[in-house]
């Protein structure tokens, strides 16, 4: 997993901790976005499968960043991540 320059800040400007980023990867919804570009997000059912896999204080707190998403791009970088209760759609 590996985020730009520009995902990094995004990070660090939204509050979103790496966990939750890597759970968003590994278990979110994904969707094509943009042409090339995926979205990944973190909802419901994506919380529950990392409830299986993480210690049980970080699957609770992840439920409080339903809807974080990340932008990939055609390389698999994390181009990237905001919140939101929305999808990001075709534009």
């Amino acid at each position: 997993m590996f985020l730009t320059r520009h995902a990094e800040a995004r990070q660090r400007q939204r509050s979103i901790p790496s966990y939750v980023i890597a759970a968003t990867y590994a278990f979110g919804s994904d969707h094509a976005v943009r042409g090339s570009l995926t979205a990944y997000t973190l909802d419901r059912e994506a919380v529950e499968l990392a409830q299986e896999s993480y210690p049980a204080s970080v699957g609770k707190t992840l439920s409080k960043y339903l809807g974080v998403y990340l932008i990939i791009g055609d390389e698999g970088k994390i181009v990237t991540v905001a919140r939101g209760r929305c999808r990001p759609t075709h534009h």
